[in-house]
């Protein structure tokens, strides 16, 4: 056993036997040295285990001959098809063999014995994050006769476990809509999970029954969601029972169970596997819907692929229909008379990835960005104070406070004609209309600071202060609030070979977004700037000790913050 012996400061490898647990100097070290190999024998207990993160695959069979008899001694090696990696095994006594610690890929597998035909299954096809079986019959003959067998893939069922479950692979997520280019959404097609992908009247994701937090995905924000909670159940589950990881990494909110603080765009997806039911123990602390998606890794061969997607109001038709509240005659003839409304969104959506060999057979990396940059602009009318009362407030007055404080007034498009009857008031009583400017309903008060109105009536009967002055105090007008966002995701992922029993990997999200508009009503004192980041990485080292024997140390964490400053 190895012991971490920290006592000078540095970390140095020892064997347990060389140190003398006497001569430590103080309690202290003394503690330090046994919570040290504690820690390193907690490592060891994962040694007989599966790899975690996204190495999860592995494939394990039994090699026999054409009587059904064990083949023990045989040689099978595993070539990764992407990366050309290659690892050996050799059957035992009862003929079985095994890899671990895979790569979601396609394969091809070698099985080699004196006096048996060599055997290739080329382009062996596994499910990702589990075990596959794949079992080999080889013939009696000529070791240099080979038989080949192309385009392999395994049994339609699930031979070594009773999960119930689904791949979505690359192609399908390349493929079949997404709104919102969210591969969350994909999930629904797996065997167990249901949800009915319907968008909601905002072009939102219309979100299930008893939803509870911040929904789906939202129109506007597609992959940039803060916090994602996907609108698929699992035979009945809630929504707050699923369990969501990326590339091993769990990624769901601690604020509100079952949403994801990372949608990864689509472009770095490589599969997304979901389990509905009868899943392994190390899920078993969620109930519903396991979602494990695993992000694209660089091959030997370069790939890459580019996209471009614009939004323009001109480009969009007005709706037929506007509500019952509309008015429509077929004598009027613009849009604005016809109280029709169209799309006013003004956004670009571009993103791209590439891949490759940073050193071939040995070194890959990929990368993928997806950036939506959203200039729209919302039109609404509501009353706001005019210039010309708020510079009339006396000096010294809290109200004087308020109406001069910078950004007070109010950013307007238009003025909309009004009347006193139309807010309940009485023309040349308590209120006057000022034709273009707004109404008159009252002027400021004469009498000293800190004193009541004497002109107020109570409820019903509002003071007019020092009287109707003809200048206009209030106005209902169009407003414009501009909103521009700017989110960004970047995806980055390296594996090395470092050797065959080596493999050291790691993957990153990074997704600022910014967002400027009016926040509350539309007047400069209220424009808002709000930034944040989420992210997601996970660094992971696989040592291989033989076929049976695997550890793995993995740094990860994932989360998101913002500044509202």
């Amino acid at each position: 056993m190895i012991c971490i012996d920290r006592r000078l400061g540095s970390f140095s490898s020892q064997r347990l036997t060389s140190v003398s647990y006497s001569k430590i100097p103080n309690a202290s070290a003394r503690r330090k040295l046994i919570l040290s190999c504690l820690l390193v024998a907690c490592t060891f207990l994962w040694l007989t285990e599966v790899g975690q993160a996204q190495y999860r695959t592995s494939i394990q069979g039994t090699v026999t001959d054409s009587s059904g008899a064990v083949v023990s001694g045989a040689t099978v090696t595993l070539t990764n098809n992407e990366t050309n990696q290659t690892l050996q095994a050799t059957t035992t006594d009862a003929g079985v063999y095994v890899f671990n610690a895979l790569l979601p890929s396609t394969y091809t597998i070698t099985v080699e014995k004196p006096g048996f035909q060599k055997k290739v299954l080329d382009h062996v096809q596994v499910i990702a994050e589990q075990a596959n079986a794949v079992n080999v019959e080889l013939a009696v003959g000529e070791a240099s006769q080979t038989v080949t067998v192309s385009g392999t893939t395994l049994p339609a069922i699930d031979t070594e476990t009773g999960m119930i479950s689904g791949t979505v692979t690359t192609q399908q997520v390349q493929n079949m809509p997404s709104f919102g280019r969210d591969v969350f959404q994909l999930a629904q097609l797996a065997p167990g999970a249901f949800g009915d992908g319907s968008q909601g009247a905002g072009g939102g994701t219309n979100n299930l029954p008893g939803n509870t937090g911040p929904g789906g995905s939202g129109s506007n924000s597609g992959i940039f969601q803060t916090e994602n909670k996907v609108q698929v159940i699992a035979n009945g589950s809630p929504l707050e029972a699923n369990n969501i990881t990326l590339d091993g990494v769990s990624i769901n909110s601690i604020t509100w169970a079952g949403a994801a603080v990372i949608t990864p765009n689509e472009e770095s997806v490589k599969e997304m596997k979901i389990v509905t039911n009868d899943y392994d123990a190390e899920n078993g602390r969620f109930g519903g819907a396991q979602m494990q998606v695993i992000s694209k890794n660089g091959t030997n061969n370069w790939h890459g692929s580019a996209f471009f997607r614009l939004n323009r109001p001109g480009l969009n038709a007005y709706q037929t229909w506007n509500g019952p509240f509309s008015y429509f005659t077929p004598t009027n003839t613009t849009a604005s008379e016809r109280g029709l409304q169209r799309d006013t969104g003004r956004f670009n959506t571009w993103g791209g990835s590439v891949g490759g060999p940073i050193i071939k057979n040995k070194l890959f990396g990929f990368f993928s960005i997806e950036r939506l940059t959203n200039g729209s602009t919302a039109t609404a009318t509501g009353w706001y104070t005019t210039p010309q009362f708020n510079s009339s407030s006396r000096p010294g007055s809290v109200a004087n406070q308020f109406l001069t404080y910078p950004g007070e007034g109010a950013s307007f498009s238009s003025i909309l004609p009004a009347t006193c009857a139309g807010i309940g008031l009485s023309e040349g009583v308590n209120c006057r209309t000022i034709p273009g400017q707004g109404l008159d309903v009252g002027s400021p008060l004469t009498s000293p600071l800190g004193t009541l109105d004497p002109s107020f009536g109570g409820f019903g009967s509002p003071g007019i202060g020092g009287g109707l002055d003809g200048v206009a105090d209030i106005f209902e007008v169009n407003t414009v609030n501009p909103t521009n966002n700017v989110n960004t995701q970047y995806n980055g992922r390296v594996d090395w070979n470092v050797t065959s029993r080596d493999l050291i990997a790691g993957s990153i999200y990074w997704v600022p977004l910014s967002t400027t508009n009016y926040n509350g009503p539309v007047r400069a004192a209220n424009l808002w700037n709000h930034t944040q980041t989420n992210n997601a990485f996970t660094a992971l080292w696989n040592h291989t000790f033989s076929p049976s024997l695997l550890n793995e140390l993995r740094f990860n964490a994932a989360g998101w913050r913002w500044n509202e400053i």
